[in-house]
């Protein structure tokens, strides 16, 4: 997992050198085939996380198998109710999953290409709550194409201590049956979270006769999926322990970059007395520039410069004497 993954960043490091934590954070992958790199690379990378993976797809799984570290610890199972499911394998396996395609859905886009499903498998599925030896985790991180309603309503005791979920929210039907986002958004805010964020979406054109007069990129109309962050109840804060502020606070400064909620956390901290109190403003001068109100300032101030330059290299030109910058005064 190390090779070719960048570093965390210097305010990520500084958490994770003077934030004290009983045991390293904790991450749940389901369904961690390894399509991209995942969120939590970096903290793997540094020895600062430790991951426990499910992935039911043969191929994927070998994968992760291949490249593991110390921290890291799959499972060829799949996650779900506990029941047999027909399994479907798609032709692109990112989109493999116990439901079959939605072919309207995925026509509304001109995706029906993503349809093709190469076989159906008979499949056992575990249920966290009942899995032997999971140890807790701090965030649920979950991506199995339809199936995550029914991994959260079994999985209730596994997700007590739980900060944070990322799920992939379904805003178009690409499969027959499955819950979309107002289904995952009740049965999670049943269990005590709370819509945090979006981390990204994906949105596609919708096929025309005059799709091929379109800019490309430019017209992505129809909402598809996207990554969500949950948060236990931030409003709630003050019941939560030491080491879910700690671990909040590692995981929302690297898998989701929330820094408002990273120094949330850590006021909390410094009001129970667990960290100096100088520790909140040391994190903000290790965000880039670009993130804070000095930074800010320093663009505007080399903005008005390079204004001023190219005014009087203007009046240089014409002979005429230089006008005066009211964005300086």
């Amino acid at each position: 997992m190390a090779r070719g993954v960048p570093p965390i960043s210097r305010a990520t490091a500084l958490l994770v050198e003077e934030v004290p934590r009983s045991r390293l954070t904790s991450i749940c992958d389901v369904g961690a085939n390894p399509v991209v790199v995942p969120p939590y690379a970096g903290l793997l990378k540094a020895g600062a996380c430790r991951v426990t993976g499910f992935e039911p797809n043969r191929d994927a799984f070998a994968r992760l198998m291949e490249t593991k570290g110390a921290n890291e610890s799959y499972h060829n199972v799949a996650v779900g109710d506990g029941g047999e499911v027909d399994y479907h394998l798609y032709t692109v396996s990112s989109l493999s999953s116990v439901f079959p395609p939605h072919m309207a859905g995925l026509r509304a886009i001109g995706a029906s290409r993503w349809g093709r499903v190469e076989a159906v498998e008979k499949m056992k599925t575990v249920t966290l709550d009942k899995l032997k030896g999971l140890e807790p985790f701090d965030c649920l991180k979950i991506d199995i194409q339809g199936g995550e309603l029914a991994v959260f309503r079994n999985a209730r005791k596994a997700m007590a201590e739980c900060i944070c979920v990322i799920v992939e929210a379904r805003y178009l039907q690409i499969y027959e049956n499955e819950p979309m986002l107002g289904g995952i958004d009740a049965e999670l805010r049943a269990q005590g979270f709370m819509l945090h964020r979006f981390i990204w979406n994906k949105a596609k054109p919708m096929p025309s006769s005059q799709g091929g007069r379109l800019l490309r990129g430019r017209h992505n109309d129809q909402l598809v999926d996207g990554d969500a962050v949950y948060l236990r109840h931030p409003g709630l804060i003050a019941g939560w322990s030491d080491d879910q502020l700690a671990h909040g606070a590692i995981l929302g400064s690297t898998l989701f970059e929330s820094h408002s909620f990273v120094l949330y956390c850590l006021d909390e901290l410094v009001r129970r007395g667990r960290i100096g109190a100088s520790l909140p403003a040391r994190y903000v001068d290790r965000l880039p520039a670009e993130l804070r109100v000095e930074g800010d300032k320093t663009r505007v101030s080399e903005r008005v410069l390079r204004r001023q330059k190219a005014r009087a290299d203007r009046a240089a030109a014409d002979g005429m004497p230089e006008a005066p910058d009211r964005a300086a005064e």
